[in-house]
């Protein structure tokens, strides 16, 4: 495909220790959504295929693991997959496999299809230049039935350079609603917060492939 990211600067950024995106856990609105009865009645399933790209730690590698699902984190820089790699192997037993993978998201063409994506400070961490192509390998990569959950942030204001660059609720939906129905939302409440990085507002949400 397209686009692909030649400037990995993220791996300066591990290697350097430059890591203040990570909150050494799953966000709490995810957490909170997979442990709720709104699984069944949002059709988020329990077992099958997901995805995480730009996985980071795998924080959400494993989260998704202990739901039932076989999970596979991808990033770009291999010393953040390193790290993934061993915090997993130090991690409880799940029900799903873990998978850590360095390739390029957009360049990513696995054997099946995914059940279910979860982009969590990915979109927010691309140029804009490539949000379109975002958007064409999500669809790309899934399954006819698939969910996707966006933790959609940073949602204005953001006060740094970016990345990660600012985003909207309407970016979300000019982007996926031609391939995506949302099926549910909720603004992420003060206590769920993020508690490091970019200040901004957050918003959770669940979305059906048409």
């Amino acid at each position: 495909m397209a686009n692909k990211i030649v400037d990995n600067a993220w791996e300066d950024r591990w290697k350097e220790g430059r890591t203040g995106w990570d909150q050494s856990r799953s966000h709490l609105s995810l957490v909170s959504l997979l442990r709720s009865e709104l699984l069944a009645e949002l059709g988020i399933p329990r077992k099958g295929k997901a995805l995480i790209p730009g996985c980071g730690t795998g924080y959400d590698v494993h989260t998704f693991a202990t739901v039932g699902l076989d999970a596979v984190g991808l990033d770009l820089a291999p010393t953040g997959v390193e790290k993934a790699r061993d915090w997993l192997s130090k991690q409880p037993a799940t029900t799903g496999t873990t998978e850590v993978i360095c390739t390029d998201f957009f360049e990513y063409t696995p054997q099946g299809k995914f059940d279910l994506i979860y982009d969590y400070t990915f979109l927010c961490a691309i140029p804009p230049s490539l949000h379109s192509s975002w958007a064409s390998q999500l669809y790309h990569l899934s399954n006819p039935n698939a969910r996707l959950i966006t933790l959609m942030y940073p949602l204005p204001p953001v006060n740094n350079d970016p990345p990660p660059w600012p985003l909207t609720v309407d970016q979300y939906h000019e982007l996926l609603d031609k391939h995506w129905k949302l099926v549910w939302d909720r603004e992420v409440p003060k206590e769920e917060m993020r508690t490091t990085g970019a200040k901004g507002g957050e918003s959770i949400a669940v979305w059906k492939r048409r």
